[in-house]
């Protein structure tokens, strides 16, 4: 959730040579103008590149101009965590790790104690580093924070980097507080389904799969290899083969296709 929730946490001015504040004269309220800052017009140059930038990676444009956008955003405002957060999720996704762990180490440098810096932080070691141990401790500093906005997301995150570690009980009571967090956390049966399946409950991991289905538009790649490993594991053919042929027309040349036909022939 990493760019979607830093989207809430960035504001871009609308104007950046010019900022308005109201004042009374003779009971008419009059609308005076002020020159800003340099530092505040930089301040706002970097906030619409970032802004720029998320936009580029969340329409899936090309991710070129995602980059060029918030390296635009860094030289005109180095000092905001969010800034280097985003920067750190673009490169996460482009699987430039070493760019994406130079944007974590100077968040932290800037505030160590953001929770949504740990979280994304505790989530980046869980699921590229496969260090699900060492990611655990990130999750409790963001929840620890009692102003932290999503909960739900940081206990989400503790409960599959659990079950990661095969710790299947302690999973399931933090998806639980995830979910009193936030009942309406749909992420959150999904995830359960994946736990359930690795732990070879492929019949609960069906049930759990098909509410988190009922509750999205629209399932991606990824959810429909998942689809298809249950249903397969579940001797559910004709499920597994409607999964099989979403994935193979929608996304056919996606790694979850590769994957599909490596596993189909074991």
């Amino acid at each position: 959730m990493a760019l979607k929730s830093l989207m809430t946490v960035l504001t871009v001015c609308g104007s950046l040579l010019l900022s308005a504040c109201v004042t009374e004269q003779h009971g008419v309220s009059v609308v005076k103008l002020k020159k800003v800052s340099s530092k505040e017009k930089a301040e706002n140059t970097a906030n619409i590149r970032a802004q720029q930038a998320m936009e580029f990676m969340s329409s899936r444009e090309t991710y070129r101009n995602a980059v060029e956008s918030i390296e635009s955003a860094v030289k005109y405002n180095s000092h905001d965590k969010n800034i280097w957060m985003i920067r750190a999720s673009i490169y996460q996704y482009l699987k430039e790790y070493d760019k994406t762990e130079e944007s974590f180490r100077r968040a932290f440098e800037i505030d160590p104690g953001y929770a949504e810096l740990n979280n994304n932080y505790g989530w980046y070691l869980c699921s590229i580093k496969q260090q699900p141990n060492q990611a655990i401790p990130y999750f409790d500093r963001a929840l620890a924070d009692t102003t932290y906005a999503y909960p739900e997301s940081a206990y989400m995150n503790k409960g599959i980097c659990s079950a990661k570690m095969h710790q299947y009980h302690l999973a399931d009571s933090y998806f639980e507080r995830a979910l009193r967090a936030n009942p309406e956390y749909v992420p959150i049966f999904r995830a359960q389904a994946q736990a359930k399946m690795d732990s070879g409950n492929f019949s609960e991991a069906d049930r759990l799969f098909r509410m988190y289905q009922s509750k999205v538009p629209q399932l991606s790649a990824e959810d429909l290899l998942m689809g298809w490993r249950i249903s397969r594991a579940n001797g559910e053919t004709q499920a597994a083969y409607e999964y099989e042929q979403q994935l193979r027309m929608n996304h056919p040349y996606s790694e979850e296709t590769a994957t599909l036909n490596t596993e189909s022939r074991l």
